[in-house]
């Protein structure tokens, strides 16, 4: 039976049928507008959850018992409520209930990086690790803690901040509210963003704004700006890392989210950093992820019994 799933991300809502293998089959993608207004967004829920689950009843020749739904932020998992979700603007936000009643069919709301972390664990990068951290490196950071395939999370429902332990001698404001955290550096949106600021510092003229992708590409290249940007997400993630990995003493680390597109450019130095980072704690191994951007809808598809 196919099992229909939706990933809301801050950029796009990801959508998919998944067989129990972990298969994707009919993948949907829309942009997710946050700025267009909470309705608008419930509307582009509901269209696609719709449409996955009339797919999946003509397929399965049954109609779906569950949709899963995997959403960023806060969540109060059992409650489908989004208590805080920042770059959506949802405050005590009641997804499942919104998304059940206009669906007409059932919703399992879940983290979506929990979730995505655990799809890793199952079907890809992170499988037969007793103990795991896969950390998300896109427009923010984030990581969840995978131990004998159950996710570690806090008191009150949330995951590890790698994206905001701080950074010694770092001071750039955050969003949430501190100074000179690990995302406002190495986070692939960091990355664009310095670099656009640096080149401007230095009287550079001409198309500033690139993508981290482009950044990597130019450093790679020799542009000597773009080398000093990439250098300094890569301490960023390992002072962060090292972070979880004294904590944690993990077996593997998973590299998701756009960043880890970069492979080796990325993961080479990366562990160097940490080999000369780590004095007693064991290197772990450090991976990229295998189910790439359809860990989180595969991940949605397990939250709804997949």
């Amino acid at each position: 039976m196919l099992v229909p799933a939706i990933d809301l991300g801050g950029t796009y809502i990801k959508g998919a049928l998944v067989s129990p293998a972990g298969a994707v089959s009919f993948p949907r993608t829309v942009p997710t507008r946050p700025g267009d207004g909470h309705q608008a967004l419930a509307e582009r829920l509901i269209e696609l959850g719709r449409l996955l689950v009339n797919q999946a009843a003509l397929v399965n020749r049954s109609a779906p018992q569950v949709i899963g739904v995997a959403v960023p932020g806060l969540v109060d998992t059992e409650r489908g409520v989004v208590r805080q979700a920042a770059n959506l603007g949802w405050a005590d936000y009641p997804v499942g209930q919104i998304l059940t009643e206009a669906i007409g069919c059932p919703v399992a709301i879940g983290h979506d990086v929990t979730q995505a972390a655990l799809a890793e664990h199952r079907f890809g990068a992170a499988a037969g690790a007793e103990l795991a951290i896969v950390a998300p490196i896109g427009t923010g950071i984030a990581a969840c803690v995978i131990y004998q395939g159950q996710a570690i999370r806090g008191a009150h429902g949330g995951i590890v901040e790698l994206g905001h332990l701080p950074l010694a001698g770092w001071d750039l404001p955050c969003g949430c509210g501190g100074q000179g955290c690990v995302e406002r550096v190495g986070s692939a949106s960091a990355i664009a963003r310095r670099y656009a600021a640096l080149s401007q510092t230095a009287g550079r003229t001409g198309q500033l704004d690139f993508s981290a992708e482009q950044v990597a590409q130019m450093a790679e290249q020799g542009d000597e700006l773009a080398r000093k940007v990439w250098q300094d997400a890569i301490d960023a993630i390992a002072a962060g890392l090292t972070t979880l990995i004294t904590v944690f003493d993990p077996e593997r680390i998973v590299i998701g989210g756009g960043l880890s597109q970069s492979g080796e450019q990325l993961l080479g130095p990366l562990r160097r950093e940490l080999a000369d980072r780590l004095t007693f704690q064991v290197m772990p191994q450090v991976v990229a992820t295998t189910l790439g951007p359809q860990a989180g809808v595969i991940g949605a598809a397990m939250v709804a019994g997949l």
